[in-house]
């Protein structure tokens, strides 16, 4: 009798179903969505409602099994006062064993495809290790979860970005926006990006951004921090990450205590302040460059390939009196900018760049 259940038993198959949600509004409210069993789409639109396609797959052995599932589930939702909140929940009248039982694993994963109005303010609320992504989208964006992938494009936000999302891949493309990252130790792409203040806090990833312009600040415990055509003020901050800018016309601010720093400008446009312990400074800058250098290496050589002049002015010595390891001086006619550079173990090197054709 055993051998005969064992033969009859049906084999495990995959099975899907998709409905669709149109859903007026009769406000203008910000939108709330909690989503834990499924990943999430949203694409910004001009129409005043909302569409939820809901795309739900499950493992069973019998379609009839599938369905029962499926019919568990719906979308639920509510106009409140101050916003407009959905979710995917279980239908009226499922029964409180199923519920308590999907609380913790839910059979279905239910993947959500959403167009709601792009001037709306969001929160989205995510269950881990789900992926989340969001385009063509204006108002404020407020993201929440744990070891997710994030995408967003075409964003031309009006207020914040709130990205608290604790080990969190994230990509950005074609955007422009300000307000706050919290990334964890996974990577940030930033890929043609505009913002008037953006603040990243990291832990041992990379930072990259690719074209850029604005101003951005970068906190990381020991992630490296890479920018490629920036346009703005960089200000990067770490125990043990190292900086890599190239072809950066702006201002720096750059310090860590364990970290090569490699600066190369198009431009110097302000001040710039680099700060190592132990690591090598290297500020690459074009033949043309005008300003006030003051370079020190306590233990290091400090190479200068520019000519100069010593400087006759207190307020540009920022490194106390003179010593051996220590360049203090004009380049060309003007005092300004300034570029300071200290390591206290490694070598500091001012080099002239090739001009380009």
């Amino acid at each position: 009798m055993l051998f005969a259940n064992f033969s009859e038993a049906q084999a495990i198959q995959g099975f899907e179903h998709e409905e669709e949600r149109l859903i007026p509004l009769r406000h203008s409210l910000p939108i709330y969505l909690q989503h834990r069993n499924g990943n999430v789409s949203i694409q910004g639109w001009v129409q005043d409602r909302i569409k939820v396609t809901l795309k739900m797959r499950m493992l069973a052995e019998t379609d009839l099994e599938a369905q029962q599932e499926f019919k568990k589930l719906s979308l639920i939702s509510f106009e409140g006062r101050e916003r407009y909140e959905f979710r995917v929940g279980h239908t009226p009248g499922t029964d409180l064993v199923t519920k308590m039982r999907d609380r913790t694993r839910s059979p279905v994963q239910v993947d959500l495809e959403i167009k709601a109005p792009y001037q709306s303010n969001l929160t989205v609320v995510l269950g881990e290790g789900k992926e989340f992504k969001l385009e063509q989208w204006r108002g404020g964006v407020s993201v929440n979860g744990k070891n997710n992938r994030l995408s967003f494009s075409r964003l031309d936000l009006s207020r914040q970005m709130e990205l608290n999302c604790i080990q969190c891949e994230t990509e950005i493309r074609s955007s422009r926006f300000k307000g706050r990252i919290s990334i964890g130790s996974k990577p940030l792409i930033l890929t043609d990006v505009d913002s008037s203040a953006l603040s990243v806090e990291g832990g041992s990833e990379e930072v990259r951004v690719e074209r850029g312009t604005g101003k951005l600040i970068v906190h990381t415990t020991s992630g490296r921090l890479t920018v490629s055509r920036f346009q703005g003020k960089i200000e990067f901050q770490s125990e043990e990450g190292g900086a890599f800018l190239n072809q950066i016309s702006g201002m720096a601010d750059v310090h860590t205590q364990l970290g090569q720093v490699m600066l190369d400008f198009d431009e110097v446009k302000g001040p710039v302040h680099v700060d190592t312990g132990r690591g090598d400074i290297q500020v690459s800058l074009y033949p043309r460059f005008e300003g006030a250098i003051d370079l020190l290496s306590l233990r290091g050589e400090v190479i200068v390939q520019f000519p100069h002049e010593p400087s006759k002015s207190t307020n540009l010595n920022r490194y106390g009196p003179e010593s051996p390891g220590r360049v203090d001086g004009v380049i060309g006619r003007r005092t300004e900018p300034l570029i300071h550079a200290y390591s206290k173990e490694g070598g500091v090197r001012l080099i002239r760049k090739v001009p380009t054709k």
